[in-house]
C-alpha cells in the first residue's frame, strides 16, 4: 500500500526537515553522559543492573529529552529554512532540503518552529527557572544562527563561537544546568564537547567553502581551506594530548579526570584516519573527504558510524566489567 500524500508530508516536516537522523543517537548519548554521575558515583560505586534501571526510569532522564529533542528539531529545521538560499546552490543540499524542494511549505516550518519552541520552553521550566533561562537563550541563539538580521553563521569568528559553545554542546550543557552538575568532570567534558564542536562546524566550512564565498563570508572563507584545516588539526591533537594528560595525572597524583573519562581517548583514536588524510589531501578533495569521513549526514557515511559504535562499544565493556 502506497503512503498517503499526507503521510508522505509529515515525514517530510518530522523527518527531513528536522535532519533527526543526523543527530538523535549523539544526543541521547549525551544526555546519558551527563545522568550517568547522578545515578551513581564514578569512581567508588560498582555499577548494577539496578543503577541502570534507575538511570532509565528517573524521569528527569526523559524531561531533558523532550527539551534538547524539541530544542534540536528547532535548530535543524530553522537551519534548512533560512539556509534555503545557499542550499539552492548545491545540488546535494538542494535535493536533501525539503524546503528547497518544496516539499514543505513555509507555513508548516514556521508552525514546526513555534511548536517546538513552546514545549521546550515549558517543560524546561519543570527542571528551575535557570533552564528555563538557558533554553530561551539558546532558543534565541538557533534561530539566529541562520536567520537575519544577525545570522552568526557568516560572521567571522562568532560563526565558530556559538557553534562550539551551543549548537552541539547544548544538550549535555542542558542536563549539566538542570542537574545542577558542576563537578570538574562534568566541566571537562563540556569544554571536550565545546572542541568538538567547533571542528565540526570548522570542518563543514571546509567543505562548503567553494559555495559559501559565492554567497558570504564566514570564518573559513576569510582563513582559507588549508589554513583552517591545520587548525582544526592543532584543535585535535590539543584535545587528544590535554586528555591523555589529565587521565594520567589523575592516576598519579589523584588530580586531573578519571578513567571514566577514558571515551574522549576511543574518540580522538577513531578519528585520527580522518585527520591524518585532512592534512594531507589536495584542497579540490576536501568536500568528499569531510562528506565521507566525518559529516555524512547521517544517510550513507557508515564509517560515521563504525567509528563512533566501535569505541563506544568498548569503552562500555572496559567501564562495566574492569574499571568499576
Amino acid at each position: 500500500m502506497k503512503n498517503s500524500d499526507s503521510e508522505i508530508r509529515l515525514k517530510s516536516i518530522l523527518y527531513d526537515l528536522s535532519r533527526i537522523e543526523e543527530w538523535w543517537l549523539l544526543s541521547l548519548g549525551l544526555i546519558i553522559f551527563a545522568f550517568i554521575p547522578n545515578v551513581y558515583r564514578v569512581n567508588n560505586d560498582v555499577i548494577s543492573t539496578g543503577n541502570m534501571i534507575e538511570l532509565v526510569s528517573t524521569p528527569p532522564l526523559y524531561l531533558a529529552l523532550i527539551v534538547v529533542f524539541c530544542a534540536q528539531i528547532f535548530l535543524f529545521a530553522s537551519n534548512n529554512y533560512f539556509d534555503r538560499h545557499v542550499d539552492s546552490l548545491d545540488g546535494q543540499k538542494n535535493q536533501r532540503n525539503p524546503v528547497c524542494t518544496e516539499k514543505v511549505t513555509s507555513k508548516e516550518v514556521w508552525i514546526l518552529l513555534f511548536s517546538t519552541a513552546m514545549i521546550s520552553l515549558i517543560v524546561s521550566w519543570l527542571f528551575n527557572p535557570l533552564t528555563f533561562l538557558f533554553t530561551a537563550f539558546t532558543l534565541f541563539v538557533f534561530f539566529f544562527y541562520t536567520a537575519e538580521p544577525l545570522r552568526f553563521k557568516n560572521k567571522i569568528g562568532l560563526d565558530i563561537l556559538s557553534h562550539g559553545v551551543l549548537i552541539n554542546t547544548f544538550p549535555y550543557f542542558f542536563c549539566l544546568i538542570a542537574l545542577r552538575d558542576f563537578s570538574s568532570g562534568a566541566i571537562f567534558l563540556l569544554a571536550v564537547f565545546m572542541m568538538r564542536s567547533i571542528m565540526a562546524q570548522m570542518l563543514q566550512e571546509i567543505r562548503d567553502y567553494e559555495v559559501d564565498k559565492k554567497v558570504e563570508t564566514n570564518t573559513v572563507v576569510a582563513l582559507g581551506q588549508k589554513r583552517a584545516a591545520w587548525i582544526v588539526f592543532i584543535i585535535y591533537l590539543t584535545l587528544s594530548f590535554s586528555t591523555l594528560t589529565l587521565i594520567l595525572a589523575y592516576q598519579l597524583f589523584n588530580v586531573g579526570v578519571s578513567m571514566f573519562y577514558l571515551i574522549v581517548l576511543f574518540m580522538c583514536l577513531a578519528y585520527s584516519p580522518t585527520f591524518y588524510k585532512l592534512i594531507n589531501v589536495m584542497d579540490n578533495d576536501y568536500g568528499d573527504l569531510i562528506e565521507t569521513m566525518w559529516m555524512g549526514h547521517g544517510r550513507t557515511n557508515y564509517w560515521m558510524g563504525i567509528s563512533h559504535a566501535g569505541p563506544f562499544s568498548i569503552y562500555f565493556c572496559i567501564v562495566y566489567f574492569i574499571l568499576i
